[in-house]
């Protein structure tokens, strides 16, 4: 009988995750790809994988493992569009410097929020924030402009 409610308690714990996660997760997809249709995608295929390793992603952390495997397939994805307009942020900062960016500045999220969706604690989130505006200091890339064309 407790083999049967373990994969019910998993599933009902990946399934809480995704509901908690996935429209998150779609806003930043399409906020660095610019394509509501191909950020889509990348999140489904994201979202699948989490789901195949999610006694895994239990075992570590898993907003972590699932936002860095979101971060990897949408950096694959961007590279593949070859659009250079898209995803300025990632291009000037150091990328947890520039998810952050994007997450607070750009799409609005609390830090709270944009903290636990990365798999980071607060202190850590406003430290990548810090870094992200010393480093933007007199550069050209602003934090509402780091993806134009696309919609968040």
């Amino acid at each position: 009988m407790s083999r049967s409610r373990k994969p019910a308690i998993a599933d009902s714990g990946y399934a809480a995750f995704v509901q908690l996660h996935c429209r998150s997760y779609q806003a930043y997809a399409r906020a660095r790809l610019g394509d509501g249709a191909l950020a889509g995608r990348v999140v489904e295929q994201v979202l699948r994988c989490a789901e195949l390793s999610w006694t895994q992603a239990l075992n570590d952390d898993p907003a972590a493992f699932t936002w860095r495997v979101l971060c990897d397939s949408v950096t694959l994805a961007s590279r593949q569009a070859c659009d250079l307009r898209l995803d300025r942020l990632h291009r000037a900062l150091p990328d947890r410097a520039a998810d952050a960016a994007l997450l607070h500045e750009r799409l609005g999220m609390a830090p709270r929020a944009a903290a636990e969706l990365m798999g980071l604690n607060e202190p850590q989130l406003h430290v990548q924030l810090m870094a992200a505006r010393r480093l933007l200091a007199g550069g050209e890339a602003p934090f509402n402009g780091g993806t134009e064309g696309a919609e968040a």
